[in-house]
């Protein structure tokens, strides 16, 4: 017998990668560990221990990640975690540009599709990369010189979105809501204020419609913490 689905919708997707030993990280983040700490022969029960950075795999962060007086993974209200869903289908674009950025066009031509972008939304970006997962150096488009290349937000698109639209989070399907190539991370500091939050190294966005979805962020509260790897659920209508 099929799971029950929550009222108002008709599926429920997962939209996070499986947290593995040797996910793809960020240049010079932790390295994800699991190992087994207890087995059944031995202790009668079973348990790993598990070492990572809290930005490791599918994961949110909080504002604290880019803003030094902003709230951190346990200030955050549980309503901060659920969110209408808007889904930018940008994957030609990613195809023809390793340094795609979302910017005004594509803003427009959704909103002239869909109508505005809801207020409090997760606006996500499906660049197609999350194919390219766990090859690190393809997902993150390492060039012979050590540069990133990845789609993302421009800086001005993730200003518009916040200021104009009052939206919550920004989330793609690649390492970073900036493209690989931003070293100023401009759109993760306009947006990383107050109770907004990022996610990244999203999977399986082609499951969700353009609009209409919605989705529901989980994941651990550390004291202090940046943000936390996350099980991210797509609700479709």
């Amino acid at each position: 017998m099929p799971a029950p689905v929550p009222f108002g919708f008709s599926k429920v997707v997962f939209l996070s990668q499986v947290l593995t030993a040797g996910t793809p990280v960020f240049p010079g983040d932790p390295v994800v560990e699991i190992e087994p700490a207890a087995t059944l022969d031995r202790d009668g029960y079973y348990l790993q221990r598990l070492a990572f950075g809290e930005q490791s795999g599918t994961h949110w962060a909080a504002a604290a990640h880019f803003d030094p007086a902003g709230l951190s993974a346990d200030q955050l209200d549980a309503a901060d975690f659920f969110f209408p869903a808007v889904v930018l289908d940008c994957r030609a674009q990613a195809a023809a540009d390793p340094d795609f950025a979302v910017g005004a066009a594509e803003l427009a031509r959704w909103e002239s599709s869909f109508g505005p972008v809801p207020a409090r939304a997760a606006v996500l970006l499906q660049s197609g990369y999350d194919r390219r997962w766990p090859d690190q150096a393809a997902y993150l488009g390492t060039d012979e010189q050590g540069r990133l290349h990845y789609p993302g937000f421009s800086s001005s698109a993730a200003n518009w979105l916040v200021g104009q639209r009052g939206i919550a989070a920004l989330g793609t399907d690649t390492m970073g809501i900036d493209p690989g190539a931003d070293s100023s991370y401009g759109a993760n500091r306009a947006l990383l204020h107050g109770h907004r939050i990022h996610l990244e190294n999203l999977c399986g966005l082609a499951e969700l419609p353009p609009a209409g979805g919605w989705i529901i962020v989980a994941g651990l509260r550390p004291a202090g913490g940046s943000g936390s790897p996350a099980t991210v659920f797509g609700l479709i209508p």
